[in-house]
């Protein structure tokens, strides 16, 4: 008699989903008139895409290696630390930085324990959040990191420049960004129209919300979600066993997936699906949008990754000598194409992540007590075609069964 295999229940927690959402909830510039209201989440997702920018400028201009894996992480590390530390505004977390910073990351560790201890990684966030030890991709984070501040508090300076300290913010961000002027990246950012313009469609993604059409709390962005589906992604893809560049494509997809949504805004899928023919002619629309607004501005590494990344975004695919190749069946990828010179990606894999991240929207907001009938039947929807969803074995569909 066989045995039937046991589906492998993944380490991404409920709680650890939890406390991601968190972020958008957390407001920034609180102290601040703001014409808007900006969270943590989406001054995080526009922080990883100004570092992936910078980082693909330092290698196509520079000739740097970068070290993409190292990248991801400690903007994970990063990422983990400030939502614990929601509560402490910057000025004050970078003196306690300077005579508590260990004390300060033990009670991080501590937080985080449960839900990170057993990912291989969790050993070298303390070490890399303790350490002042310098590498390109800190540096790179660093910059991005500045940069993101400063595009959201230009936003506050020109709506309210006489406003008590806003002068002094002003000069301080903008000296911490100068700072990074080597890079070649922020050479790019500073000098050329083209390059911040397109900084700056990014950060727009902030502006359109997901769900439009039925209030929600937190009230997510394009751009935080995709962020959502990044992480969730990158940490998803240890338990199906993905090989270093899988991960690492896993996260970048996750994070561009949305990327066409610039030109045609979110366009909710029951409008794209029931009008015959709609589906297409959008993703021709996008198509052209992503050709004139951004492939055409960039250098090629970049123009390569952002054609891989959005044509075609959910299907399983791979690379071999530069030509892509698209196959049907996530398994046979994951058999016979998980190598890190396949340069693979999962499509089928990060669709159920796009929809996780779709469900935790729906069934957070009906926690907190707003609700409306496309929630639930959003959520309900979206249960019933994942519930029962493994792919290599893991058993994703746990993620969406289990929560509550």
């Amino acid at each position: 008699m066989t045995v039937p295999h046991t589906p492998k229940i993944p380490r991404l927690s409920n709680s650890l989903l939890r406390k991601i959402f968190v972020a958008a909830s957390i407001r920034r510039w609180n102290d601040q008139a703001t014409p808007i209201e900006f969270v943590e989440l989406d001054k995080q997702a526009h922080k990883i895409v100004i570092a992936y920018f910078l980082a693909r400028y330092e290698e196509s201009n520079n000739k740097t290696k970068i070290n993409w894996e190292r990248l991801i992480l400690q903007f994970c590390f990063e990422f983990f630390e400030r939502i614990v530390l929601t509560d402490i505004k910057p000025p004050v977390f970078h003196q306690l930085a300077k005579t508590h910073n260990n004390e300060l990351v033990q009670f991080v560790l501590e937080n985080l324990k449960e839900d990170l201890q057993e990912y291989e990684f969790f050993s070298q966030m303390g070490e890399y959040l303790t350490s002042h030890k310098d590498n390109i991709e800190r540096e790179i984070l660093k910059a991005s990191h500045y940069y993101a501040s400063k595009w959201e508090f230009d936003i506050i300076y020109h709506f309210n420049p006489k406003m008590y300290d806003v002068q002094n913010i002003k000069n301080v961000i903008d000296k911490q960004v100068e700072e990074h002027y080597k890079l070649e990246g922020m050479k790019q950012i500073i000098l050329y129209k083209d390059t911040r313009e397109l900084i700056t469609m990014f950060g727009q993604l902030r502006f359109q919300k997901r769900w439009s059409q039925t209030p929600r709390i937190p009230a997510t962005s394009v751009l935080g979600h995709t962020l959502i589906v990044a992480l969730s992604a990158y940490l998803l893809s240890y338990d199906l066993r993905c090989c270093t560049q899988m991960r690492i494509n896993h996260f970048l997809c996750g994070l561009f997936h949305d990327l066409p949504e610039i030109l045609t805004r979110d366009i909710i899928s029951p409008v794209k699906h029931t009008i015959k023919g709609l589906d297409q002619f959008i993703k021709s629309i996008e198509s052209q949008a992503v050709q004139d607004k951004i492939l055409s501005r960039v250098p090629q590494n970049i123009k390569d990754d952002i054609e891989y990344f959005t044509q075609d975004e959910f299907s399983n695919r791979y690379k071999i000598d530069c030509f892509r190749h698209q196959i049907a069946s996530s398994q046979e990828l994951f058999e016979h194409f998980n190598e890190d010179r396949f340069n693979s990606i999962c499509g089928e894999f990060l669709k159920v992540c796009d929809q996780l991240s779709a469900f935790l929207e729906a069934k957070i907001s009906i926690s907190h007590g707003v609700s409306s009938q496309d929630l639930v039947q959003g959520a309900s929807g979206i249960l019933e075609k994942c519930k029962n969803k493994k792919i290599n074995g893991l058993d994703l569909g746990i993620l969406f069964r289990n929560f509550i």
